[in-house]
């Protein structure tokens, strides 16, 4: 099963300029998916959509999708409702867009690099895209850790 990983970033928009080795990047969340999700082994290939966008753009997008009126850091659209094993038996697994705000995100994550903040808005929108939540204590607690599993898999 292979992860393809389509990323889209505004060119000469220096606030978007953020580059992440499409590669390495396909290559941990095919690893990551197969092991929260190991049915996708059944499928010949998986799909993700990346993008960068600025503030006013996932401010836009926040508005229309959630009802609130401010720029995020990170949007997930899955392609499928529920968990993981709700996806259907076809072909090709496509996992649904992630939409980031590189932005926002160096705002909202002060602590962290430029790349480390991508990285952990990658995994924990990666997360939402098999259907993990935040919405409980526990849910949150399960969440935070793979997300930070996933993300410090990307520093190494």
């Amino acid at each position: 099963m292979k992860l393809s990983l389509c990323i889209d970033a505004p060119e000469g928009d220096s606030d978007s300029n953020i580059s992440i080795p499409p590669d390495t990047t396909a290559r941990i969340l095919t690893e990551e998916l197969l092991s929260i999700y190991p049915a996708a082994k059944n499928y010949e290939s998986a799909e993700i959509s990346l993008s960068f966008v600025s503030a006013e753009e996932i401010r836009r997008l926040n508005r229309e999708y959630r009802n609130v009126d401010e720029p995020t850091d990170v949007l997930s659209f899955p392609m499928m409702d529920g968990d993981a094993e709700d996806f259907p038996e076809l072909p090709v697994l496509s996992l649904g867009d992630i939409v980031i705000c590189p932005e926002e995100t160096a705002r909202l994550h002060p602590e962290l690099t430029p790349h480390e903040a991508i990285y952990l808005m990658i995994a924990h929108s990666f997360l939402h895209l098999l259907g993990y939540d935040h919405d409980t204590e526990e849910k949150q607690a399960e969440m935070w850790e793979l997300q930070e599993k996933i993300a410090g898999r990307f520093a190494q």
